[in-house]
This record gives C-alpha cells, structure tokens and sequence, in this order.
C-alpha cells in the first residue's frame, strides 16, 4: 500500500467493521460467504452490500461469485485491522514514513508512549494496552509480517511453527510469524542487544525504533572490535537458548554511538532444534564472512564457534570476556592487505 496512513484516515467505521468480519470468516473460509460477513458485522443487507463495493473498489477487498458471493482481504487490508487495533490500545499514535520493505515484512517508522519496564503486550485483536506511560515521542518500529502470501508451502517447510499446521491460511501464517518474533524478542531482551517488544496486534510487532546502519553499508574504522561484539550477541542468544538462523550483515544495525543491535528474528529456532547447530554455524559463516570480504580479516570459524559454546578450540570450558570482547585476541589475524 502506497500510503498506510492516509488509507487509515479514509475508512468509516462500517468499513472496519466489514474487513474484520471477513478476516474473522477467513478462519473458516478462503472466501467469506457475504451472508456470513453480514452476520459478522451485525449489518444490513443494504449496508454491507454498500460498504464492500467501496471496499472493493479501493482494493482492499477481494470479491467472487462462483460458486457463491464471497470476500477475502488480502494484506493491504490485513494492515489496517492491526493499525486501528494498535490506535485503540494507545500502543500507535503516529505513523511515519515506510522504513523497509523486504520479502516477508514491511516496515514503518512510529511513535507512541514511552514503554513501562513491563511493556511487550500481545494484543492481536483484544483489549490489552500497549504497557505504555506518558508521553508519545518513543520512536517505534512497527512490522507487518508477509509470511506465506507468495510461496506458502515453502514457508510452512522451513518454519517449525507452522508445520502442524497444514491447513493455516497464508493469513495466519504471517500472524503466527509476528507472534514468534514477539515472543523472541520478549525472551532476548534486554540481555541480548536487540529492539525493545513493545505491542503484538494479528500480523504486526511494534518494537523500539533503534536506528542504525545495516551491517553491509557502514565502513568501519575498528571492524575487529565490531565482530567480537558480534558474536558476543550470538552468544548472549546461544545462552538463553535461541539461534537467529538467518544472520547476515543485512540484519545487523550499527548505530552511531558503536552500539549493535540484531533485528529479523522469525526464523530464530531453539538451541534444541535437530538443525539448531548447522544454523548456529551458518550465521557464523555469513558474518565472518563478511568481514573477511570486506575488511581481509582472518577469523577462525571454529573459534567463533567454540566461544559460543562456551568451550575452547579443544573443547574445554573458555573463560567469559567482558561484555563487547570476547576474548578472542590472539586467534586471529589481519589478512593481507
């Protein structure tokens, strides 16, 4: 959608009401038959057919008539249920520009109150606050999931939430997406470096806005110093028993004061996972490797790996470092240059 907001600011409440009647109907139905969506939300014959041409027409609404007159929404609309959820709770109260848009997420800039230490609500569609204080300046980050709309079948195969689920509608795959990532966040936060959990709404994470670069894009003048607080996140994970399982230098945020964050976390398994160390190894390979591409350093992976672990090159319980170094000086070396 080219503006979330000002589509927002355009829908009647009779037209809310009839978008979260068929997302309610779309648990039952891929199209929600209309008698079904009047009955939903509690409207007339004569008042649904005119709100869902209006919808229709602004595309937010998807209609058949074979074999019979039904509605589905599709992401667009998806959105905007979450959004007035999140207007309702106070979790919102500004939307900013589009931050990022990738495969499976969109990604707009916000601003709402400032969290309290309990902050991290799951509303997805009830009447939970958003744990927030006075105050509406707190930069916020909020996230709809886009989990399954293209290639859901693969989505199910790779994501060990879904697969007891082979009948889940790419609807509820996205929102069972957010819920994992909301709930990492909850469990990584604050002794991993990653966004503050701040509200869940159907398909949406609302998180701390932190700033900061992608890993890929910045130059930086200490990359060694970088990299062992790199891993020392992945550890810090590792720990509380969580694997990213998709870290690359596209999802590492460097900000301006030096500090890392780690963010895209809905493919993270458990450290109990059959593949949980394969994929600990992978991220590994993927940040190691770019540095190496880019700035020519020689970091032993195996080391990495076994300081993750807790464990030394021969397998013996390694010393903690300080917080930001992981005491891994001497095992590695500048490549040439």
């Amino acid at each position: 959608m080219d503006n979330l907001t000002d589509a927002f600011l355009k829908l009647d409440r009779k037209e809310l009401a009839l978008l979260k009647a068929i997302e309610r109907g779309m648990r039952h139905s891929e199209w929600v038959p209309v008698e079904d969506v009047m009955a939903i939300a509690r409207l007339s014959p004569k008042g649904a057919s005119t709100g869902l041409s209006k919808l229709v027409s602004k595309k937010l609404v998807f209609k058949t008539t074979e074999p019979y007159e039904g509605y589905q929404i599709g992401f667009a609309a998806y959105d905007l249920i979450a959004l007035s959820d999140l207007v309702d709770r106070d979790v919102v109260v500004s939307l900013g520009d589009l931050l990022g848009v990738g495969k499976e997420s969109v990604v707009f800039e916000a601003l709402g109150p400032t969290p309290s230490a309990a902050a991290g609500s799951e509303g997805s569609g009830s009447s939970a606050d958003g744990g927030g204080a006075k105050g509406s300046s707190f930069p916020l980050a909020v996230k709809f999931h886009r989990q399954g709309r293209t290639s859901f079948k693969h989505v199910r195969r790779v994501r060990g939430h879904l697969t007891d689920l082979p009948r889940c509608a790419w609807i509820f795959a996205a929102r069972l997406g957010a819920a994992r990532e909301f709930q990492i966040l909850k469990k990584l936060y604050p002794e991993v470096s990653v966004p503050q959990p701040v509200a869940l709404s159907h398909h949406a994470v609302v998180m701390e806005h932190t700033g900061g670069t992608e890993l890929y894009k910045v130059d930086l003048e200490n990359p060694e110093e970088c990299l062992e607080i790199v891993l020392e996140e992945v550890t810090s994970a590792w720990k509380k028993g969580i694997v990213h399982a998709d870290l690359s230098a596209y999802n590492v945020l460097v900000r301006e004061d030096g500090e890392v964050v780690i963010i895209d976390w809905p493919q993270a398994v458990s450290g109990t996972h059959p593949e949980s160390m394969e994929l600990l190894e992978r991220d590994l390979k993927n940040v190691i490797d770019h540095f190496g591409r880019k700035y020519r350093l020689d970091f032993d992976q195996d080391v990495a790996l076994a300081s993750v672990l807790g464990e030394d090159v021969k397998g013996e319980k390694a010393e903690k470092g300080e917080k930001g170094k992981i005491g891994l000086e001497g095992e590695r070396a500048r490549g040439p240059s």
